[in-house]
Order: structure tokens, then C-alpha cells, then sequence
């Protein structure tokens, strides 16, 4: 054991990294490389053994929680010649991608909960994902299941200057290589929710100039937090896009839902941030049409 939290572990592993260095961890199996060593390199072949033994632990310790966390072979690959193999969670299959992404969110956000003190918040959601478990029929939403959890806690317990901090740490941890500040706020914006297409987070999104020039509308088709409670989760939303743009303060000014399964989310960027966790529906009539799902 080299720590007793996530937070311990990804610390650990940090320590170990050497930007430069020739060696990656990479499943054997799948040829991706899973978090909390995705997109890491180190200097000595054994210093890379010791990271793959670690991300090992690491996801054994989200398995106490989840029995479908994916399994991974980590292995040591040298990528001093080019990637020869290495992959993302991106290049997988669909149901892989999607739990993949849950979990390293799921993750992330833990860790996150430790680094900025909100233990309270982080027993409540955990209290509150172990009693929701036991009546989720499909093992595969445990993963959405944890997610929520972990979302409504942080609305329900935090406020907006407690939420930034850890939209920040999970969205760092999480290492986006598009993560650059010279990207421009649509083109961040564009990039986190059609990464979360990919992944089968999102169903269809689209990001268009807001109306009235002031922020960007988006609109999420099949997105997997939606409610029909009058409210937006949105901290896997504000984490990808915090990926992107990690220079950038932005927040979801509202949220309308449109029936069928569709929402509109108005982004504005500049000023102060808000609408990390969650946001309160604007003409939420729809939600209780008839025939309309969510």
C-alpha cells in the first residue's frame, strides 16, 4: 500500500513521473493507458513498475465501491520510439469508453473532495451512493449512480466558491492534453462536449453563438445526468470543460429543457463562475409534458 485514499495514490504516482522520461504504463490488454497514470511518463523502467503496481491499487480502491470499474493489465511500455500501441479509453469500445469515464471522474472528484477538505461532503455522497446501490438494477449504473452522488452532494452542501476549487483539482488531475490556455473558449467548449459524445456521456451536443452575443447555447441530446427534478446536474460537464480551458472562468447562466430527452445549457465565460454542480431549470413545464422523457 502506498497510501490509504485516491488522493494518496495519484500523489504517489506524480512522484514518480519524469516528463521526459521513455516509459508508459499501458494495459496489456487494451493498450490503454488507465487512469491515475494516463498520459505519465517515467525515467527507469522499475519507477514505471512501481506506477503500474499503484494504478493497480488505485482502481482496486474504486473497485470497494464499484464492482464495474474496468480491469486493466498495466504494463510498462517504452514509448521512446513513438506510442507503438498506446491508446486512450477513447479508442475502445463503447461500454468501455463510458465506464472509463464515469469512474475517472468519479475519481478524480474524490480526490479532489481530500485535497480541498470537504470531508463531510465526501461521506455524504459516498453514504448516499451505497444506499441508492442497493436498489440499482443494472451493475452498469453503479458508475452514473456514484457520479450523481457525488453531484448532488457538492450542490446540495457546498457553495459556488467551494465548488470552483474542485472542479479545478478533478479537472487538473485528469491531465486533457487539449488542456491549453491558447485554446479559444468555443473551441474548449466544443472540445469537452464532443469529447463527451465520444464516450457516450452525451448522445448529440451542439455549441452555437448565444442569441445575444453574450456566452454560447448548448444543447445536450441523451445526456446521461439529466433529471426530471427542475435541475441540471452538471460537474461532468464543468470538469470537461475545465480540462480545456484551465485558465478560463466560465459558468451555466441556465438550463431549459426541451422534451425529448434534450437541454439547453447557456455558457458565458469572464466574471465569476457558477453553476459548477448543478442549475435550477428555467421553463421547466416540460419536464411534466406528457409523453416526455428524461
Amino acid at each position: 500500500m502506498v497510501g490509504t485514499t485516491l488522493l494518496d495514490i495519484r500523489r504517489h504516482v506524480d512522484g514518480l513521473a519524469a516528463p521526459e522520461g521513455p516509459y508508459a504504463v499501458v494495459c496489456g490488454r487494451t493498450g490503454c493507458e488507465p487512469s491515475p497514470v494516463s498520459g505519465l511518463r517515467f525515467g527507469e523502467r522499475d519507477t514505471a513498475a512501481e506506477a503500474a503496481d499503484a494504478a493497480t491499487e488505485y482502481r482496486a480502491t474504486l473497485r470497494q465501491y464499484d464492482p464495474q470499474v474496468p480491469f486493466y493489465e498495466p504494463l510498462v511500455h517504452d514509448v521512446a520510439n513513438g506510442p507503438n500501441g498506446v491508446a486512450t479509453a477513447a479508442d475502445a469500445d463503447t461500454r468501455l469508453r463510458y465506464l472509463s469515464f464515469c469512474h475517472d471522474v468519479a475519481g478524480a472528484t474524490l480526490e479532489a473532495f481530500s485535497e480541498v477538505g470537504l470531508r463531510e461532503v465526501e461521506s455524504a455522497a459516498m453514504e448516499t451512493y451505497l444506499t441508492l446501490a442497493e436498489v440499482v438494477a443494472d451493475r452498469d449504473d453503479f458508475c452514473l449512480t456514484m457520479l450523481w452522488s457525488l453531484t448532488s452532494e457538492l450542490a446540495a452542501r457546498t457553495d459556488r466558491a467551494e465548488q470552483v476549487p474542485v472542479v479545478e483539482v478533478a479537472a487538473a488531475s485528469l491531465r486533457c492534453a487539449d488542456g491549453r490556455a491558447s485554446l479559444r473558449p468555443e473551441e474548449g467548449i466544443r472540445a469537452a462536449i464532443e469529447s463527451l459524445e465520444t464516450v457516450g456521456f452525451v448522445g448529440s451536443g451542439t455549441v452555437t453563438p448565444a442569441a445575444d452575443g453574450d456566452g454560447w447555447t448548448v444543447t445536450l441530446g441523451d445526456y446521461a445526468l439529466a433529471e426530471r427534478t427542475g435541475r441540471l446536474p452538471t460537474l461532468p460537464l464543468s470538469i470537461a470543460i475545465a480540462r480545456r480551458l484551465p485558465e478560463t472562468t466560465f459558468r451555466f447562466a441556465s438550463a431549459t429543457p426541451l422534451g425529448d430527452r434534450r437541454w439547453q445549457l447557456t455558457v458565458e465565460t469572464g466574471g465569476q463562475p457558477g453553476g459548477l454542480a448543478s442549475v435550477d431549470a428555467t421553463d421547466d413545464e416540460r419536464l411534466y409534458e406528457p409523453g416526455s422523457e428524461y
